[in-house]
Formats: C-alpha cells, sequence, structure tokens
C-alpha cells in the first residue's frame, strides 16, 4: 500500500503545478483528452544502506497531454518548476514523511495518434523505509537488591 500511496502523493504534486481543470490519471488512457495528465511508476530499485532501514528509488513518468505543442511544454515547464525550484520533498499523504526528488527532466512534445500533443518526463525520487525490528516483551518491574560486603577481620 505504501506505493499507491506515494503515488497519490506524487500525482497530487504535480497536479498541483497545474490549472485546476486537468484530469490526473494514473494509467496512460485508451482516449486520452486534451486535460489528462498521467503519472506512473516505471521503476523502483532498493538499496541497504544501514542494518536500521533501506533507501527505495523510485522512476515516475509524468505525461501531459493538449491541444498544441505550445500548451503541453507550458505545463511541462510548470511543472519542472516546481519540483526544481520550490522544494525537493514531496509530503506523503497522510503521514509526516517525505519523498525526496532527486531530479526532473522532460523531451521535445511529439503528436500522438489521436491528433493530440503529449509531453513525457521522468521524475527520480527516494525514500528510505524502517527495517521491520524484531520486538521484546518489555521489563515491567525491576526491584534493586543491595548486598554490602564489608571484610571481617
Amino acid at each position: 500500500m505504501a506505493l499507491m500511496n506515494e503515488l497519490a502523493s506524487v500525482g497530487s504534486y504535480v497536479k498541483s503545478a497545474l490549472s485546476s481543470n486537468v484530469q490526473l490519471k494514473y494509467e496512460v488512457p485508451t482516449q486520452p483528452t486534451k486535460d489528462n495528465v498521467v503519472v506512473r511508476m516505471l521503476t523502483t530499485d532498493t538499496e541497504s544502506e544501514t542494518a536500521y532501514h533501506y533507501r527505495v528509488d523510485r522512476t515516475y513518468q509524468v505525461v501531459i497531454y493538449g491541444a498544441d505543442s505550445p500548451t503541453v511544454i507550458e505545463r511541462m515547464d510548470a511543472v519542472s518548476r516546481k519540483i526544481n525550484d520550490r522544494t525537493t520533498l514531496i509530503p506523503i499523504a497522510g503521514s509526516l514523511r517525505y519523498i525526496r526528488t532527486n531530479g526532473f527532466g522532460y523531451g521535445a512534445a511529439f503528436r500522438t495518434e489521436s491528433g493530440l500533443w503529449a509531453c513525457a518526463g521522468v521524475l527520480q525520487t527516494e525514500v528510505r523505509e524502517a527495517r521491520t525490528q524484531e520486538q521484546y516483551d518489555k521489563v515491567m518491574h525491576v526491584y534493586p537488591r543491595y548486598d554490602l560486603r564489608i571484610p571481617v577481620g
């Protein structure tokens, strides 16, 4: 479930950089419209860092559709500026944790088969996850015992 929560967090962050009339999708629609923005996870990789946590590197693809090339590039530039200028952290919904961004890049706009224009970008992120630790029963009561040893003689 953590992946779906992070995907939704990245999606809402990308959408917040755009106008309110865009429709956020997590899969590429068969018939995209000029207001569709698609955010989907491309790759994931883990790296062990310590005995207590590991790093999860994820790559997300952002695809923006529009009626013409300048609109698509303008929208993608707005997303790029928000990610690269304002902060390098994306808040994870429902928690106090963040997704760290490691860069965002995009290519040239292209015409789709349906006649719309689209532009694809790639967002590199990382999140640190705590390893599951073994749980032990708590010591409920501790009673001190004093032992006085005085040498005789």
